[in-house]
Order: C-alpha cells, then sequence, then structure tokens
C-alpha cells in the first residue's frame, strides 16, 4: 500500500495545494475527518470518514495490499496533525509520502496582517493545559483551541490572572462560510462564545522576560521569611527546571523562590503552598510585581492540598512544619521520579531531612553555602557573612557527575 498524507488547510477546498487535489483525485480511498468529508466528494467519490487510530488501524490491515490511500488531514502535515501519529504507528510495509498544506498559522496570520517568525505555538485542544505560561512569557503566542478549552475559556483564565491588557485575535471557521474573526481584549470577547476548534493569536506587549534573575529588590517582603538571591539562584538551579515540569513550592513564604521557578516553568505551573493567611497574599503580590502569574498558590499545610494539584516533576521544601516524611512520601507515590531540594539552616534539620531521604530510599547531594555581602562603613566596604545556608538534593536516581 501507498499512504498519501496531505493537508488541506483550514478546510474550503479553494485552499488546497495542487498536488493535495491531485492526490485526493487519484487516490482509490479517502480518509478523513467529518468536518473535511463533504467538500471533497467533488473530488473523490469514496470518501471515508474515521478517527486517528481508527485510520491508523485501517493502513496497517491493508498494508500489503496494492492501493494507494489518501488521508487527508487539517491544517498542515507538520503542525499538531494526524501526520505524526501515522509516521510512529504505521507497518514498516507501507509506503508513505507527506504533502504539506496551508496551517491555519500562517492562513490566519496573513488574516489579520501579522508575522509570525516571533510567535511561540501551542496546541491546547484535548488537552489539560494552561495558556497562562505561555502568555506571560512571550510577545506573541498562536493557540489551537478545542475540546474542553475554547477560545472563551481562555479569555475568562486571561482575566483571572490577571492578564486583562493583552489583545486577542480570534479565528473561527477559517475559510469557511461563516468565518470570524474577532479583535479584542478578554474582557471584551469573554461573553462571546466560539465553535471547536477556533484558533487564537494573543498579544502581550508587557511580557515577562524568562532568563532575567529576580533580586531582592523585586520583592515585597512583608513578615514572612525569604530566601535571598543567592541560596534562590542556587536552589533553583539545583531542580534543573525544564519549561514543561509540573513544580511545587512547599511553604512559599513571600513567594521568591516560588516566583523565580515559574520563570523556568515556562510551558507550565508552579503549585505553591502556604499555611499562613498573610503570606499567601504577600505570594500574589509578588505575582504581580514580578509578572510570574503561572503560579497557582493554595492556603494549606503540606501534604494537605497536594491532592488536587498533578503530579510534581520538581519540588521545593522551604518549609515543612514538622510534616517532611509525609510530604515526600506522598509526592513520590504519585511520580517517584521526582527530584526535591530542601534547604536548611539548623544542624537538626540537615540531619532530619537527611535521615528522611534514607528511609525513601533516595540518594541526596548536599552544598553548604556560605554567602558573604559587602556592606559600606565609612570608606570601605567590608564583608558581612550571613549564616551558611545547606542544600539538599535528592532523588530516588541521581545523574552521575562527570
Amino acid at each position: 500500500m501507498k499512504a498519501i498524507v496531505a493537508g488541506a488547510g483550514p478546510g474550503a477546498l479553494s485552499d488546497y495545494t495542487g498536488r493535495a487535489v491531485n492526490a485526493v483525485r487519484e487516490a482509490d480511498i479517502v480518509l478523513t475527518s467529518d468536518r473535511l468529508s463533504e467538500s471533497l466528494k467533488e473530488l473523490n467519490q469514496d470518501v471515508k470518514v474515521l478517527g486517528v487510530m481508527d485510520t491508523v488501524h485501517f493502513i496497517n490491515e491493508h498494508a500489503n495490499q496494492d492501493f494507494t490511500v489518501c488521508v487527508l488531514a487539517s491544517g498542515d502535515t507538520g503542525f499538531y496533525s494526524i501526520a505524526s501519529t501515522i509516521a510512529k504507528r504505521i507497518d514498516p510495509a507501507v509506503e508513505l509520502e507527506f504533502i504539506s498544506g496551508i496551517g491555519s498559522l500562517s492562513y490566519f496570520a496573513a488574516k489579520v496582517k501579522m508575522g509570525y517568525e516571533n510567535m511561540k505555538l501551542c496546541s491546547l485542544h484535548g488537552k489539560e493545559k494552561s495558556v497562562i505560561p505561555y502568555v506571560c512569557y512571550n510577545e506573541k503566542v498562536f493557540a489551537l483551541t478545542g475540546g474542553s478549552i475554547r477560545a472563551h475559556d481562555i479569555a475568562t483564565s486571561l482575566l483571572n490572572a490577571g492578564l486583562s491588557n493583552v489583545t486577542l485575535y480570534i479565528g473561527e471557521k477559517l475559510s469557511m462560510e461563516g468565518e470570524r474573526i474577532v479583535r479584542g481584549t478578554p474582557a471584551e470577547v469573554a461573553d462571546l462564545i466560539f465553535d471547536d476548534l477556533t484558533v487564537m493569536i494573543i498579544e502581550n506587549k508587557d511580557y515577562v522576560n524568562r532568563y532575567k534573575s529576580l533580586r531582592d529588590e523585586d520583592f515585597v517582603r512583608g513578615k514572612s521569611p525569604m530566601t535571598k538571591a543567592a541560596v534562590r539562584n542556587l536552589s533553583v538551579a539545583a531542580l534543573e527546571i525544564e519549561p514543561t515540569d509540573v513544580v511545587y513550592d512547599i511553604g512559599a513564604g513571600t513567594g521568591s523562590v516560588t516566583c523565580a521557578m515559574a520563570l523556568k516553568a515556562a510551558e507550565s505551573m508552579v503549585y505553591a503552598l502556604e499555611k499562613e493567611d498573610y503570606a499567601v497574599e504577600l505570594v500574589k503580590e509578588n505575582m504581580e510585581k514580578t509578572g510570574a502569574r503561572n503560579i497557582c498558590i493554595k492556603k494549606a499545610t503540606a501534604p494537605d492540598g497536594l491532592a488536587e494539584f498533578p503530579a510534581a516533576d520538581k519540588v521545593f521544601i522551604g518549609g515543612s512544619t514538622g510534616n517532611l516524611k509525609e510530604i515526600i512520601d506522598v509526592i513520590l507515590k504519585r511520580n517517584d521520579r521526582s527530584v526535591f531540594v530542601i534547604t536548611a539552616v539548623t544542624l537538626e534539620t540537615i540531619s532530619q531531612s537527611l535521615e528522611v531521604c534514607k528511609e525513601l530510599g533516595l540518594e541526596t547531594e548536599v552544598i553548604c553555602a556560605n554567602i558573604s555581602t559587602a556592606q559600606k562603613l565609612g570608606r570601605y566596604n567590608l564583608m558581612k557573612a550571613e549564616n551558611p545556608v545547606y542544600i539538599i538534593k535528592g532523588a530516588k536516581t541521581l545523574e552521575e557527575k562527570h
């Protein structure tokens, strides 16, 4: 069998490429979605509507037969397309060819007269994820919507996150009859209703540079303890946070580490627990001040409240209220590959932390940070030492140092 996966563009037959039209006409059978099926009858009468995995099953079932199937995919074959799934799962006996199409990104960017070379691309279609991290740290975001997350839901989530000044460009039924393009702020479009498979461009002129280092003076201090810049930077570096990691902050305090980790988890969320009301409000103030809005802060004493969060990849523990073993145990039961960083300033806390890690089967690395800062004394600068801080990193398996 030969299988040709052709990009159909945004939907209208007039936006198919010449190669896609020829592939559809010459195929023995065409497989596609219900949305595209009717217009295809003009090109080929043998059209079958199948879902993604049923399409893969059909191709594999007929892999050794002598005919050509054309799979017509929405948009382009290289952007969140069925093409990627087919390539990974089909029988090696099948001769596979891709034909690119006009993607919704290029089509919509042309409609709103905007370049897309600097856009961050993401798909929210059928996924339980948030657009907030992307909007925080990028000037322009292109998003595919659909399933449980539609354009009006995204507008509401932006309002709730305090991102009311962004500009939304929303494209519905692109290239099809009833095409609608809307421009406005989240407040202006939140009460509108949009179809499934709508696309959006979100423009945030006040986006945050996620590569910057946060200084102590960037935070409102309040009466909560704050992890100072040098220790904060060392602790966050030890966690090696990747953009898509789910991150916990246990005992958030002022939120200085919370916000620093949020900049690293720039395509995900930081979930923070704090037991004091005033500290929860302080974290919210610092989210506003630093622009790190990809944070969910909850008032609770850990491990209470953790069950409401998704499983963690990386965990910072700045305060455990005597529940360290229970906290780590609960987290490991949901993801035994979670990586922990615990900070300690007393010998008793260091000893307890290492003992808990040993009991729970974690390998550990310990760094002692002795920080001194210059202070003016008349014409001179004298170095003033702070208390040493121990940074304990634990995980089931730590990578070997080379």
